[in-house]
């Protein structure tokens, strides 16, 4: 599976459910190029929880997960 169909299945919730499972914090779901997989990146300090892989319409798509991640903020407009 390449990159950019992996970055089309981002999307989808149930991609998300089948990596972050019932994880409640805050996290960002994102592709790397480089060996084609998932790039999870999660607030909580403890990934023991998340999965190094996953499988995506029969295949197994590695992911790779980074933990103690500041979530997104949020941008004021001004005006």
């Amino acid at each position: 599976m390449t990159a950019m169909q992996l970055r089309d299945l981002t999307d989808l919730p149930e991609t998300h459910q089948s990596i972050v499972g019932n994880y409640d914090g805050s996290y960002t779901l994102g592709v790397v190029d480089d060996s084609p997989g998932f790039l999870l990146r999660v607030a909580s300090k403890d990934i023991s929880t998340f999965p190094r892989k996953v499988s995506v319409r029969g295949l197994e798509v590695p992911v790779t997960v980074v933990g103690n991640t500041p979530g997104p903020v949020k941008l004021g407009l001004q005006g």
